[in-house]
């Protein structure tokens, strides 16, 4: 296994191509303030009333309210500095301030997660809501309070960089790169983890799928993805990103649904080996890796997550806790 790893990354570190267009529905995204909500596990989603629901926790956090859950009363109480809200499940009818109101949807239950319609929050903390049909987003901006003395904002200088956001990640880009143009090691791990919990494998229809919705990267950069399955009657196959087979190759960028037709049923699957990183679109040193660090994926027993810097000062780190569930459903 390790040496199929090691040949993975030699084939990363010497291939260098051109961004693969893939068309497919794009994902329906949340902003707030300029900031996508980064959702690590359930997606948002626009219910039959043509409202965007979104898990409860992750919309409070980005509007800076707390929420708290009550199951006997089946109800979800989110509050802000004043202002207390209380939305019911299945229940048009909710609470701000004390007042009822009524709405043309209701939050729900849905795969053990309480989702809450984005507007309806947003709109009872200040905020002005939108939606762009055409890139599928839902854009949230909340009005800042006035400061009578406001604190100056000091100018960065060219050595400080400029911070912008990704899909919800910070990125400078003079402290978060290194000596070469390449994304640090702890910024990588940032990127890396966060493609991993939107990669699935799915089964829809009794066919098997890998789905991925890419993180944002910064301008010269691009990720690089191979996914090779291995089966019980000792025959793999290997879905990439850098391959030039078209029935096995996966695109950079965006979003995708790609059918696993090697995989009739998942019992026959011994293992399933990932690996992912970050390359710097810049013209290196020879031999040089155009990454900075790599993560693996191992579903074999006993499944692991290394997350392992091109670096000799610094060690492979086992990602615990890692949620598989969530990212293997076949």
């Amino acid at each position: 296994m390790k040496k199929s790893v090691l040949i993975l990354t030699i084939i990363f570190s010497l291939s260098l191509l051109f961004a693969f267009t893939y068309a497919v529905e794009m994902p329906l995204r949340v902003v707030v303030n300029g900031d996508e909500i980064y959702f690590p596990d359930a997606q948002p989603f626009i219910d039959a009333n043509g409202r965007t629901q979104t898990p409860a926790r992750f919309i409070a956090e980005a509007l800076g309210a707390s929420v708290t859950w009550d199951g006997e009363a089946r109800k979800a109480t989110f509050e802000k500095d004043s202002n207390k809200l209380v939305l019911f499940i299945d229940k048009k009818e909710y609470e701000l301030n004390g007042v009822k109101k009524q709405m043309d949807t209701a939050a729900i239950i849905k795969e053990n997660r309480t989702f809450v319609p984005a507007r309806y929050v947003a709109e009872a903390f200040g905020a002005t809501v939108s939606w762009d049909g055409a890139i599928r987003t839902v854009y949230i901006d909340l009005k800042e309070a006035v400061n009578p003395t406001p604190t100056p904002t000091p100018t960065p200088t060219p050595q400080d960089g400029t911070v912008k956001y990704y899909d919800g990640i910070a990125f400078n880009n003079v402290t978060d790169v290194d000596e070469y143009s390449r994304m640090s090691v702890e910024k990588s791990k940032e990127f890396l983890l966060k493609l991993a919990s939107q990669l699935t494998f799915v089964k829809e229809n009794g066919k098997y799928y890998i789905k991925c919705t890419y993180p944002a990267l910064p301008e010269g950069h691009r990720w690089l993805l191979s996914v090779e399955i291995d089966k019980k009657d000792g025959s793999y196959k290997n879905y990439s990103t850098i391959t030039a087979r078209e029935n096995y190759k996966l695109p950079d960028n965006g979003s995708f649904t790609k059918i696993v037709t090697e995989v009739t049923n998942a019992s026959d699957v011994e293992c399933i080996n990932i690996v992912m990183s970050i390359h710097t679109m810049k013209k290196l040193e020879f031999n040089m890796d155009p990454e900075t660090a790599v993560l693996n994926i191992i579903t074999a027993d006993p499944k692991q997550v290394n997350f392992i810097p091109n670096s000799a000062s610094k060690p492979v780190e086992e990602i615990k806790n890692f949620d598989y569930n969530s990212m293997f459903k076949w």
